[in-house]
Formats: C-alpha cells, structure tokens, sequence
C-alpha cells in the first residue's frame, strides 16, 4: 500500500456576503493584499499579469513548515476565479471561486478545492486540518469583505 494516496481531496463552501458583486470580487483578486489578512499566508505577490490571468507567488507557513506556492489565476471579473497549480507542495491541485449577484449589496460565493499533496507526512498534516484551515481563511475573506 503506498504511502501517498492517488485520490484526490476536495474541499467545498458556499455563502453569502453583504456587499455588492464588484466589491466582492476586488478582494478576491487582490493577490497582492492576501498577506494582510489570510492566516498563514506570509508573502503574496504577482510574478505575471494579463487582462485575464495572474500568475501569483504565496509563501505559507503552517505547523512549523513554509512553503511556496504559486498558481495561475484565470478569471473574469464578477464570475470566476479558477486557481491552476503551477509549483508548491502539490502533486496537484485546482480551485475556484464562483460569484453570483443575489441582490445589490448581497453576494453569494461558491469555494472549491481539489488537491493531492506529495510529501506524505505534508498530506497527513494537511487532511488532518483542511476543514480548520479552511474555515479560517474563508472567515478571513469573509471579514476582508465586509470589513
């Protein structure tokens, strides 16, 4: 039996925020301020940027370890976000934000995550706190938001 499973975890949240779409989605795609507000995130910087793409740079610590990890960002504005694992501690891994208009000043976002990590003892820390770590950085954006 190996030591890192093939499977693929996945993680998914959905919830409502008090501010318009637009405002919404400024946070989101504001990589560069990540630093500020999202636990465990110590650095966050674009490397590339189009009208359409952010190739960006996260340097996370967590239970004693720090990483980098970069990903391409492809989005369009108000609607999506996906994540595309490009180098880090993965073996694979994929998430997006979706965004959708309930009222003018009400925002309902979807959170999808899927990974594989290939460290063994990383994905064993990892999957032991994905729902905490998880739940804390989408209260931070949550809070970043409505600020």
């Amino acid at each position: 039996m190996p030591l890192v499973s093939s499977d693929l975890k996945e993680y998914s949240r959905t919830f409502s925020v008090s501010k318009p779409i637009d405002e919404v989605f400024k946070v989101l795609n504001n990589v560069e301020d990540y630093q500020s507000f999202i636990p465990f995130c110590s650095e966050s910087k674009i490397i590339e940027q189009t009208e359409t793409t952010i190739k960006a740079l996260l340097e996370l610590s967590f239970l004693n370890t720090s990483s980098e990890f970069i990903s391409e960002n492809k989005f369009k504005k108000n609607e999506f976000i996906n994540m595309e694992f490009v180098k880090g501690p993965f073996r694979s891994f994929h998430a997006k934000w979706l965004f959708d208009s309930i009222s003018e000043n009400k925002t309902d976002l979807t959170f999808k995550m899927s990974y594989s990590i290939s460290n063994p003892i990383t994905e064993l820390m990892f999957s032991k706190n994905i729902d905490v770590v998880s739940q804390r950085i989408i209260e931070a954006f949550k809070s970043k938001i409505e600020g």
